[in-house]
Formats: structure tokens, C-alpha cells, sequence
């Protein structure tokens, strides 16, 4: 409105042309003022004057300042215009810069969980029948038990160590994300499938390589579960990962290092995920029970303790095999209160023998890594104990030779603990772990179990039979007693009785059986008599055999079978 005002009084023509005509008429009209013959007619002339002044003069000052007004709001315009154009340009570098921020993993740089469906969406909207796609999902090994022994700063630069060497191995045009935790994901385009299992066994070799982290060397394996992605089907990305993860699950449950997603995989992952459940429920159903398998002394045949098993009864399935439903245990964690249990019904039931006086055995429990991993672990142990009001020197704790190949800081910590609390350790399941001697040496042990597997190999001349008598000799050298589990033949019991063997435990005296038969055993006093080793037609009948036990056991049971 200003801006028109001003052009038009601009244009008016009067002004215009009032210009310097209007400077001198009113020089004019002053001279006329000041010759006027009187005051009065000097007062009307002057106020002429002033009037055609205001009239042609002060119109082109406002004009003028109009004019100048103009100009001024003009750059103000622009300077408006221009800051404007500044915060929009750093409002949108900010936004990419949040995009960017939130599609990152922060720890490792990688695309997160959220960034790597969304390109994943995207590729699988290019109808492209003929690309070839695969998405790879990689789940660290042991990663849980690396981060408890080393703590979260090494563990974090291992991660970062691990996607450096993902990115490392595949194409520019591939995705490779840290979706969660120890689980690494990677989207591989246009790739021929008879390379696909090149690609990923290159990706399993590169991630279980040494790693140099904390200037210390350190292995770490990989487990992989991969799909293949058929361009005729229409999926979303987040069904797409989910198979890559349930193939990746599979594979861990296998123990198996890669694993291809199939459709018959769904139904076992449902089938799984009920057994969890039912897993989940069955210490509070009761299903669970404790069966007892004695150890023998290999010379005198006296029992010197038992070991306590865990065994399922499910309600739809029967009798679930320990090789079955303990590694899921392990993998859901359930293990923990598992182990718990175990160890209190076992302590229960010495204390029940004990006070009955019918048998005072050691008694074993295994104790698992997940229940190592435990921070409080040590503490619950003994007020288990202190609860059930057991002599510790009579609880024997097992734990796997894997739990103590690597140099594991806070299992050893555990161990000590443990140890003083008064209770027995054991290296359960000895051969299978490649444990160094060095590394034995400082392990605040009571004895070595050799595994099965080395029994077996009794009387075969092969390398196993080497290996058993270098571990009873290993362990001998370090004051150490073995138990020999899984002996079932003569032959087996000859030969660990040749080599110094102290304990055994297997089938050829019994099975792991329920705790009334434990007392039987002991009642009949035939229990602990060596079995013969040959029969002849003029032996003597041994009587009626006592069920789960062999009947040709001839020594009598001692009174007092604890052995401190």
C-alpha cells in the first residue's frame, strides 16, 4: 500500500514539475513579504509563502523518504530471504544427519536392525525374477561367556574387530548390519547361488579367524543361519530375517555351524519353542527326578559314592533323554534353577541316608557353565547346603573340561570360591577339551573323569587307548584320582585296573537307578563284590539278582562307605 502511495505522488505531475519553480516562487514571495507596506499584509504574505512551501516542497521530501523506505525494506526483504534459505539448507543437512545417526549402530558404525529391514524392503520391491538374493545371519559363539571373562570394554572391541572383518569380506553393493547384541546380519545382491556357499563359509572363516583385541590374541567361533530369497515369492523383510534367524536357531540347537532355512524348519521351531515351555513348567509340575548311578572303588569294589541325574518324565512324550532336553536347557538358561534343583533334592536325599543310617556316600552333581556364568552362583550353593544341613566335604561338583580350556578369569574365581566352601570339584567328561597340563596345575581340583568316549576305545590299539592311559598317568602326576565313566565290559575293567585306575562308574555295576534301589543294593550287601570276569558252569547261582544291578557280585557291603 506504502509502495503505491508513493508512486503515485511521484507521478503527480504538479510536483513534478513544482520542482525548482516552486524553490523560487517562494524566494519571490519573502521579497514581497519583506517590502509589504504593512505588518498585517507581511503576516498574509508569509503564511502564503509557508503554505506554498508545504505545498511544493514538503510533498518531495515524502516522496523521498517513501523512496528511501522502499529501498530499505527491499534489503530487508533480501536479508530475510537469504537467512531463510540458511536454515532451511542446515535444517535438511541436520535431518540427514539424524537419518543417518538412527540407521547407525553406534558401537560399530554398521546399519542397525531398523535400517537394515528397510533396505531390505527395498530390494525385495524390485521385481526382479532373475536377481539372486540371500540374507546371512551371524550369532557369535560363546560371545555371553567371552563378555563375563573379559568384561563388556574387550568385548566391545571385538565386536567392532568382527564387523570390521565382515565388512572386509563381502562386495561394496552387500548390507551389513549389527542387528542385535552378538548377531551380525548381511544382505547379498545379484549373487550367482553356486557361489552362495562360497560367500558364506568365507564369512564363517573370516569372523572364527584369530582376532587381536586388547593386545591379546583372541579365537571366536561362528555360527551361521542363511535364506535364500525366492523372487517369486512375495515376503516382507521382516519374514525374510525371521527365517534367516530360525535357520540360524536350528543351527544352534544342531550344534552345527551353518544352516540353511528350509520349510520344515518353521514346525520344528514351533515344536521347539512348546518343549521350552514345557521345559519351563516342569520343575514347578514336578516332573523332574534324581537318579543315583554308584562309583565303584576299581580294587575293593566298594561304592564311595553316587552321581545324581537328571530325568524327565513328559506328560505327552514319556521319558525325555538327558542328550535332549539338558543342551536346551542350557540354551535357554533354564539350566540355572535346573542345576539348583538338582543339587537340593540331591543334598535332601544324603541327609536322608545318612540320618537313616543306611548309607553315607560322596555325592556328585554336575554343575553346568551357564550356572558358573552365575554371579551368584557360589552363594546359593552354600546356603543350599547350610539348609539341608550336609557335611560339604560330602558334595562333589562337576564341571565340564570346555569350562576351563581357556584362560576364564572369573570361572577360576568361582572355582576358588567353591573350594572353600569346603566342596569337591571334578573335571567331568577329561579328554574332550584338550585342557593343557599347565592349565590343570592351577585349577583347585580334587579329581579327573575320563569321558566314555576313551573307555570305548578299550582293546581297539587305536590312538584312544593311548590318550586314556596318558590322562591316568597325567592326572596321577599331578596327585590327582580318576573316575572312569561309561565302563560296561570286563575287558574295559581290566584294563583301567591294570593302569592304576581308582573309581569307576558304568552299566557293567549299574545304571543310574531311583535312591530306593540304592538301599537295596546296600541291603543285600552284594552291591560293591567285583563282578566275576569268568564263569564256569560249577560256579555257585548268586541268587536272585537285585534289579538294575549285575547278579554276579559277590563282596559284602562295609557299614561306612564315605570316603574323606
Amino acid at each position: 500500500m506504502l509502495q503505491r502511495v508513493g508512486h503515485a505522488i511521484a507521478d503527480w505531475t504538479l510536483f513534478r514539475a513544482a520542482g525548482r519553480a516552486g524553490v523560487w516562487l517562494a524566494i519571490v514571495l519573502a521579497i514581497l513579504v519583506l517590502a509589504a507596506p504593512s505588518r498585517w499584509g507581511a503576516v498574509s504574505l508569509g503564511s502564503l509563502v509557508l503554505l506554498v512551501s508545504l505545498i511544493l516542497v514538503l510533498p518531495r521530501a515524502a516522496v523521498r523518504r517513501l523512496t528511501s523506505s522502499e529501498t530499505a525494506l527491499g534489503e530487508l526483504h533480501e536479508v530475510h530471504r537469504r537467512q531463510t534459505e540458511a536454515v532451511q539448507h542446515e535444517r535438511r543437512e541436520l535431518s540427514v544427519w539424524v537419518a543417518d545417526q538412527v540407521a547407525k549402530d553406534r558401537l560399530t558404525g554398521l546399519l542397525n536392525r531398523t535400517a537394515f529391514l528397510e533396505r531390505l524392503d527395498a530390494v525385495l520391491a524390485q521385481a526382479d525374477e532373475s536377481a539372486s538374493r540371500a540374507v546371512i545371519v551371524v550369532d557369535l559363539a560363546q560371545f555371553a561367556a567371552f563378555n563375563e571373562a573379559h568384561g563388556p570394554t574387550v568385548a566391545d572391541e571385538m565386536l567392532v574387530a568382527v564387523a570390521a572383518r565382515l565388512a572386509s569380506v563381502l562386495r561394496p553393493e552387500d548390507t551389513v548390519a549389527r542387528l542385535d547384541g552378538d548377531v551380525f546380519g548381511a544382505l547379498l545382491q545379484n549373487l550367482p547361488r553356486e557361489l552362495a556357499q562360497q560367500v558364506v563359509e568365507r564369512v564363517q572363516v573370516a569372523v572364527g579367524s584369530t582376532y587381536s583385541v586388547a593386545a591379546s590374541q583372541y579365537d571366536i567361533g561362528a555360527v551361521c543361519g542363511v535364506v535364500t530369497i525366492n523372487p517369486l515369492e512375495s515376503l516382507a523383510a521382516p519374514d525374510v530375517l525371521r527365517r534367516a534367524e530360525i535357520a540360524l536357531q536350528n543351527a544352534k540347537a544342531t550344534a552345527r555351524s551353518v544352516v540353511v532355512f528350509e520349510p520344515r524348519l518353521e514346525q520344528e521351531t514351533r515344536d521347539r519353542l512348546r518343549f521350552y515351555d514345557d521345559l519351563a513348567r516342569a520343575l514347578d509340575s514336578s516332573a523332574f527326578t534324581l537318579a543315583y548311578q554308584p562309583v565303584v572303588h576299581a580294587a575293593s569294589g566298594e561304592v564311595i559314592g553316587v552321581e545324581a541325574l537328571m530325568r524327565w518324565s513328559h506328560p505327552t512324550r514319556g521319558n525325555v533323554s538327558p542328550a535332549e532336553f539338558i543342551p536346551m536347557a542350557e540354551a535357554s538358561g533354564q539350566i540355572v534353577d535346573m542345576g539348583l534343583w538338582a543339587l537340593r533334592t540331591a543334598c535332601r536325599q544324603q541327609r536322608h541316608w545318612r540320618r537313616a543310617n543306611e548309607l553315607d556316600l560322596v555325592m556328585a552333581v554336575n554343575l553346568s557353565a551357564r550356572q558358573i556364568s552365575d554371579p551368584n552362583v557360589v552363594d546359593r550353593i552354600a546356603e543350599v547346603i547350610t539348609r539341608e544341613t550336609v557335611d560339604p566335604r560330602a558334595v562333589k561338583l562337576e564341571i565340564t573340561e570346555s569350562l576351563i580350556v581357556e584362560d576364564n578369569a572369573a570361572a577360576l574365581e568361582v572355582l576358588h570360591r567353591l573350594r572353600s566352601l569346603g566342596v569337591r570339584l571334578s573335571i567331568d567328561d577329561f579328554g574332550t577339551g584338550y585342557a593343557s597340563l599347565s592349565r590343570l596345575s592351577k585349577l583347585p581340583i580334587d579329581e579327573l573323569k575320563i569321558d566314555r568316549y576313551f573307555i570305548d576305545g578299550i582293546g581297539s590299539e587305536g590312538p584312544r587307548e593311548t590318550i586314556l592311559a596318558a590322562s591316568i598317568g597325567m592326572a596321577h602326576g599331578l596327585g590327582l584320582p580318576v573316575v572312569a565313566e561309561g565302563v560296561e565290559t570286563p575287558e574295559q575293567l581290566g584294563y583301567l585296573r591294570a593302569h592304576d585306575c581308582e573309581y569307576i562308574q558304568g552299566f557293567l555295576f549299574s545304571p543310574p537307578v531311583p535312591p530306593d534301589d540304592i538301599v537295596r543294593f546296600a541291603r543285600s550287601r552284594t552291591l560293591m563284590a567285583m563282578p566275576r570276569q569268568h564263569t564256569t558252569d560249577a560256579d555257585p547261582d548268586p541268587g536272585p539278582a537285585v534289579p538294575g544291578v549285575m547278579p554276579s557280585l559277590e563282596r559284602p557291603l562295609p557299614r561306612r562307605l564315605f570316603v574323606r
